[in-house]
């Protein structure tokens, strides 16, 4: 055997060894979670259309909890959407019909007549249902088909983080109230948690629900405090500080639609066709479609600072307030410890760059989609 050819297979013998032992597209995947209140092609949908377009990522399932509409609605939509982009392999979790400290909707007259109006409502504003296939009107893009699991989302949540230690990533973007049954039930979980992003808080700005409380929060703030105060090795919050300076136009739409037609854009057609059809320069936000734009993209996300975060949860017109503690300008806090007593250190989203924001965004909403795993 000359010396080159002794160097060649050599140099295959070493390159064989590198692809063998490097890891595969499907085992470098990001495995995540999606907790949600689902609607139909609301943030939280697009949020789901962003992860599970990624071929960086692993959906290992959707939970749902009440928020923008109760439960039964939640399910509806992200069962019946699923379905849309041929994703039914993506399990589907029932968790808590209310929050912690149960519905408020009995007494929210009460509430606005002694601390004012209350803006955005979410599922206090319609009926219960009785069946996730029996809502109080038909959704527009009808009925699903398939079934959630059996299983509760809090049971799945715990029982998937144990299986998958170090590695599954939280989007809590809705109320917190499954994580925070999760943790409290078993808080064994919390440092197996790879990290946690939550759209949710006004930090430094006032709420949107209340003028001291962002919706999120506001809906069950003992499950926010709950979820923040464990000491999870990474939490990442978007606020409305940033989501309420981030709108989605005609503009982004048009850019959707124009691409070649898949299951998603044909939704946007549905479902958003006609609102701009009224009205040209309507707009809106998209809010839990930053957190998973700066989780797939991180350079999106052109300040982060870090707070030490927590929620006011006495009943009352501070009730879900965001509280954002920070730096002193006299001194410099170096511990955990110069902050009230069970708060932990956060990275709050506070600007992104929009127009690499928006070419992801479309991106994903405009691919052909990866079809269901086998």
């Amino acid at each position: 055997m000359t010396p080159s050819v002794r160097r060649r297979l050599t140099a295959a013998t070493v390159l064989a060894i590198a692809l063998a032992t490097y890891p595969s597209p499907a085992s470098a995947q990001e495995r995540v979670i999606i907790d949600a209140d689902m609607g139909v092609l609301n943030d939280d949908a697009v949020a789901l259309f962003m992860l599970v377009n990624s071929p960086a990522v692993e959906v290992l399932g959707v939970t749902i909890v009440p928020g923008n509409s109760w439960a039964e609605h939640c399910t509806a939509a992200a069962l019946r959407q699923l379905e849309l982009i041929g994703r039914t392999d993506i399990p589907v979790f029932m968790g808590v019909r209310e929050p912690l400290m149960g519905s408020r909707q009995p007494w929210l007259e009460a509430e606005e007549r002694l601390w004012g109006r209350t803006e955005v409502l979410g599922a206090y504003g319609r009926p219960r249902a009785s069946s996730y296939l029996a809502l109080d009107r038909e959704p527009v893009i009808g009925y699903p088909t398939t079934k959630p699991s059996d299983e509760n989302a809090v049971d799945f949540l715990v029982r998937t983080i144990k299986a998958y230690p170090n590695q599954v990533t939280l989007f809590v973007i809705g109320p917190a109230t499954n994580v925070a049954l999760a943790v409290r039930k078993n808080p064994e979980i919390v440092p197996l948690v790879k990290r946690v992003y939550y759209m949710g808080g006004a930090v430094d700005i006032p709420g949107n629900s209340t003028p001291a409380a962002e919706f999120n929060w506001w809906f069950d703030p003992e499950a926010a405090r709950i979820a923040l105060r464990a000491p999870f090795r990474e939490q990442i919050v978007v606020p409305t500080d940033i989501a309420e300076r981030v709108f989605y136009t005609k503009a982004e739409y048009d850019r959707i639609v124009s691409a070649p037609e898949t299951p998603i854009t044909k939704l946007f057609k549905q479902v958003h066709g006609p609102r701009f059809e009224r009205d040209a320069a309507a707009r809106s936000f998209i809010w839990d479609a930053l957190a998973t734009a700066i989780f797939l993209q991180p350079t999106l996300a052109t300040r982060l600072v870090d707070r030490f975060l927590d929620v006011d949860v006495t009943y009352g017109p501070n009730y879900g307030r965001s509280i954002g503690y920070h730096e002193s300008r006299r001194r410099s806090f170096a511990t955990p410890a110069d902050f009230p007593a069970g708060t932990q250190k956060v990275k709050v989203l506070m600007d992104v760059d929009q127009p690499k924001f928006w070419n992801l965004y479309i991106d994903l909403m405009t691919r052909p989609g990866r079809g269901a795993k086998r």
